[in-house]
């Protein structure tokens, strides 16, 4: 067992310094990280890599194969392999990562980046057996890892959710219920947490370990049904009597477990953030396409549908492409800039505050890019045959995540009026 108030730097309360930040690859560690882009956007242009994704959306599971094919080339092991030096793949090659992968296949694509989070996690952890073990497998692209920390799916109240553990001797035996287990349907490892019975309910302790799936005491309840992003394998993970030596846990107070490094929230909400731009290039190509084709009967105006034209001839959808074009356009470049500059931040809260509107300009992006593409393609662009119906509930799946477009707003009018913002979510806190 593991006491994280033996270790100072740790168990610090509030977040650690900026240092450490890189946005941008070393030079020397550049077309190494060029290449694995490349075999991503390769790998994800095949056509059975498309076709696994929608087969997987229709039956919402997991297109396992995917996620193994990226372990294949060195995606998964990004956060933590040597080879991309001490701290792993810079934002920058994360980013256009994803980008990538989510225009193909979004869900595959926000298990990875939730796989990263974890992985990035273990790795800052102290040493001990099932974290190393896991880190070398992570590292050497042989397994995922997945987390379920939130909320059991199918649940309301965090009250009545979550895992408790109690001391026996010489083990932990954790028991409950937690959910949005991202890759939990092709992962050999699972980050798990649990307030220890028995501790001050004010200042609980907490212990953290590592389960390896298919362990007696794990279960994945394979029951993700979301309608956008069905494909994630979020399912709820159990813990039934499982039984974890002191040695494979690490103990604290609550609190020091609540905080991430800058960079580490970063990493995480601009992958997915990145997601997002993925989605959008996909639903703004298949508008553009559909509306040079869409010909006839109701393409044209609604007001003059005596006269057959291309859609892509209406002002009304020119006007509405170029809104899409301006979104999709600018949310990208902000993002990309954002990426680019971390390096260079020497003040957490202005790097906090700039964080927030990148996402918000991010998420005002999907929401209008989603909007757009149902708006100008209408209803025989949404139908089960076309790729448009998952990529608009894909994109609409992000909005229903953590931030909201509303609260971030606001949060850049608190932030502006010179008073602390923080930002918590799939990304950290």
């Amino acid at each position: 067992m593991t006491d994280l108030d033996d270790l100072p730097s740790l168990a610090a309360e509030g977040p650690a310094p900026i240092a450490g930040v890189r946005g941008r690859p070393p030079a020397e560690l550049r077309a190494l990280e060029d290449a694995i882009v490349e075999r991503v956007r390769e790998c994800a242009a095949a056509d059975d890599f498309a076709e696994r994704a929608r087969v997987a959306d229709r039956d919402g599971a997991l297109a396992v194969e995917n996620p193994r094919l990226m372990q294949e080339i060195g995606v998964t092991g990004m956060p933590i392999d040597p080879a991309l030096g001490s701290s792993g793949a810079s934002l920058s090659a994360a980013v256009r990562v994803m980008e990538e992968l989510a225009y193909r296949d979004a869900s595959t694509a926000l298990a990875i980046n939730m796989h990263w989070g974890g992985a990035r996690g273990l790795a800052q952890m102290p040493s001990f057996p099932r974290r190393d073990e896991a880190c070398a497998a992570i590292a050497r692209h042989e397994a995922t890892i997945c987390g379920g920390f939130s909320i059991s799916s199918e649940g309301l109240d965090s009250r009545k959710s979550g895992v408790v553990c109690r001391d026996e001797g010489d083990v932990y035996v954790f028991n409950g219920r937690s959910g949005y287990a991202s890759m939990s349907e092709a992962a050999g490892y699972a980050m798990l947490g649990a307030i220890l019975e028995g501790s001050d309910p004010d200042d609980p302790t907490y212990v953290l370990t590592v389960g390896r799936m298919g362990e007696p005491g794990l279960i994945n309840h394979h029951n993700w049904n979301a309608m956008g992003m069905r494909a994630t394998g979020s399912s709820d993970l159990e813990c039934r009597d499982l039984a974890v030596a002191k040695d494979d846990c690490l103990v604290g107070q609550m609190k020091t477990f609540q905080f991430r490094r800058p960079i580490d929230t970063a990493y995480n909400t601009f992958g997915i953030g990145a997601i997002w731009v993925g989605l959008s290039r996909a639903a703004f190509d298949f508008t553009v396409d559909h509306a040079k084709r869409r010909y006839g009967y109701m393409a044209s105006s609604s007001l003059e549908s005596v006269k057959a034209s291309y859609r892509a001839d209406e002002p009304w959808a020119q006007a509405a492409i170029g809104s899409m074009d301006h979104w999709l356009g600018t949310g990208r470049a902000l993002l990309r800039d954002m990426v680019d500059r971390l390096d260079d931040y020497e003040d957490d809260e202005l790097m906090g505050r700039d964080h927030v509107r990148t996402l918000y300009h991010l998420r005002r992006m999907s929401e209008e890019v989603a909007l757009g593409a149902m708006k100008t393609c209408g209803a025989h662009g949404y139908v089960k045959s076309r790729t448009l119906e998952r990529i608009f509930r894909d994109l609409i799946g992000g909005v229903v995540m953590a931030w909201k477009t509303d609260d971030l707003q606001h949060k850049l009018g608190v932030g502006a009026l010179g008073r602390p913002i923080m930002i918590s979510g799939p990304g950290g806190t």
